[in-house]
């Protein structure tokens, strides 16, 4: 097993242990929602807020595990890089997919960093009287757009060259 996919999997065991640690304390009632400026304007069950949730990291399970592995197996893997040619012949292919595999789960894992931190803010601006989420969630989404932006540079790059 890679080290890119033990980190998946262990963000995946991490958002399961935060669900088991903090549904017992959560009140049945919790703000699920934000607005803007951090002030919760929805609200949902705990059982919805922690089901939605574990939905979300079990949806990122399926994108980021078992979507690149059914797309090797289709005739069509890679049509649409460059240089497709280079990158898909007989000599190359196991190094493109092995390629394709690291990069899937390392946006896996940004994406679990993403949604385990967003979940923790909202989970903590619900012990708080009035429910308000932490500014630093700005920040997270800044970090996050810019890392995907030079993924995909990164990736397109790979491609590229010859």
């Amino acid at each position: 097993m890679s080290w890119l996919r033990r980190i998946f999997y262990a963000l995946v065991a991490t958002a399961v242990i935060q669900v088991i640690y903090y549904y017992p304390q959560m009140p049945d009632i919790v703000a699920s929602h934000f607005d803007g400026r951090g002030i919760a304007n929805d609200w949902a069950s705990r059982g919805a807020f922690f089901g939605l949730y574990l939905g979300i990291v079990l949806l990122l399970v399926f994108v980021f595990e078992y979507v690149p592995l059914w797309s090797e197996k289709r005739s069509k893997f890679g049509m649409k890089i460059p240089n497709r040619d280079y990158w898909l012949s007989a000599q190359r292919i196991d190094q493109t997919r092995a390629f394709f595999r690291r990069q899937m789960y390392l946006m896996g894992i940004v994406h679990l960093l993403l949604t385990i931190y967003a979940i923790q803010l909202a989970i903590l601006a619900n012990f708080e009287q009035e429910p308000r989420l932490d500014p630093g969630i700005g920040w997270a989404l800044l970090i996050y757009f810019v890392f995907l932006l030079g993924w995909l540079l990164h990736f397109y790059l790979h491609f590229k060259k010859t």
